[in-house]
């Protein structure tokens, strides 16, 4: 299985994935081991279908990487609430059934327990426009509940109150992810679009989003959803917003939550939210995860997370995903087929030949596959220079 950008599909190209409407995510365009036609191609083109997975010999190996049962968890839950929230629907909290949510997030959070482990890596497939406030709060949710995973003894410390099997169920911080940004329905479109940076948190009307969510969701979730949807922009240094509705008597002005006064949910999200958030640039172009992975990294932004969340997350967010295409800095494009955890950015890849990919009755020895690859972590003279062509090589770390 190799993952390919449309601009490189050609017929005879087998799909190992199916391939989902961007624009109704719950419609399936075409299943597994359908064979590319140029028709499929240009129509595929056209609906800014930007991915796909497609069969590759000597690659099989890499199918245990996505979980299709998941993937299709994750485009039910984008599709529901693109379903419900359009422009003209009334956002009173009697006209949203939040209990569809509640539901559909216990399902993917149990998938993502009995299918994988507490190891399980982010592989986002999720795609769209880079505005899109549902396609953004069900990649939150899904890469908040991978960190969350990792933080079992952490979760249970930090909600001493709760039984263990409560204090580890992620169900309700998921929820509020999906939700979290719900508040910026309200505003303005072009206050919407507004991109945090840390020099510039957006203004007064624009953080209120927060305040507005928490609003419209209030007594539809529970008290721990709600506070992620109120609490997503607190920051561990006590720099976030809104202010806590009790300002301290010698405080002259209001004054935000900060470290473990910020409920866990929270601050596992604050994290997701902000990394899916550098993924896209300024003019939104999706980055690579390497870039927002090198941003978040930066004294100016790292200082708003939690430590412990932080590691967690570093551990479930690799700079680079099994299946992609990669350029070498000799020229020659390799896919990544295993990851270092010691040297996260020399991974072990394999070159490529897409004309094999379309022709799979070629015979190739599986042997082949082992003398091909290249091991980055043995081979100082080679690094990787760029992703789907966008130039990482200041990212590197």
């Amino acid at each position: 299985m190799l993952k390919v950008h449309i601009e490189q599909a050609r017929p005879g190209m087998v799909l190992a994935r199916a391939v989902n409407n961007p624009k109704k995510p719950d419609h399936t365009l075409l299943k597994p081991g359908y064979p590319l036609d140029d028709e499929q191609i240009k129509r595929l083109t056209q609906l800014k279908v930007y991915v796909l997975w497609i069969r590759y010999p000597s690659l099989d190996f890499l199918d245990k990487v996505l979980n299709p049962e998941i993937i299709n968890h994750q485009q039910d839950i984008y599709a529901s609430l693109k379903e419900q929230f359009t422009e003209t629907q009334d956002l009173a909290l009697a006209n949203v059934e939040y209990s569809q949510y509640v539901k559909q997030t216990a399902n993917l959070f149990s998938q993502i327990l009995s299918s994988r482990n507490k190891h399980s890596l982010f592989v986002n497939e999720l795609y769209g426009a880079s505005d899109n406030i549902f396609l953004h709060g069900t990649t939150v949710a899904y890469l908040a509940m991978l960190i969350g995973i990792r933080l079992e003894a952490y979760l249970i410390h930090e909600r001493p109150k709760l039984p263990v099997h409560l204090a580890n169920d992620l169900t309700q911080m998921g929820v509020g992810c999906l939700l979290h940004d719900i508040g910026k329905l309200t505003l303005p479109e072009e206050k919407q679009n507004f991109r945090l940076t840390a020099q510039d948190r957006g203004d007064s009307l624009w953080q209120k989003h927060t305040e507005a969510g928490f609003e419209m969701i209030k007594g539809g979730l529970d008290p721990s959803a709600a506070q992620v949807v109120l609490n997503h922009h607190q920051h561990f240094d006590g720099s976030g917003f809104p202010p806590r509705k009790e300002t301290p008597l010698l405080a002259t002005d209001p004054v935000p939550l900060k470290e473990n006064e910020i409920h866990i949910f929270c601050r596992i999200a604050s994290l997701a939210d902000r990394f899916d958030g550098f993924r896209y640039l300024p003019d939104g172009r999706k980055a690579p995860s390497l870039v927002a992975l090198t941003r978040l990294n930066k004294p100016g932004y790292k200082k708003w997370f939690d430590p412990v969340v932080f590691d967690a997350f570093i551990e479930t967010v690799p700079p680079f995903t099994p299946g992609e295409q990669v350029l070498l800095s000799n020229g020659q494009t390799v896919v990544i087929t295993e990851l270092n955890k010691k040297h996260p950015c020399r991974p072990i890849v394999q070159p490529i030949d897409l004309s094999l990919a379309q022709n799979l009755n070629t015979k190739k020895d599986r042997d082949e596959k082992e003398e091909k690859s290249i091991n980055l972590s043995l081979r100082t003279d080679l690094h990787i220079t760029q992703i789907d062509g966008f130039d990482i090589t200041d990212y590197l770390y």
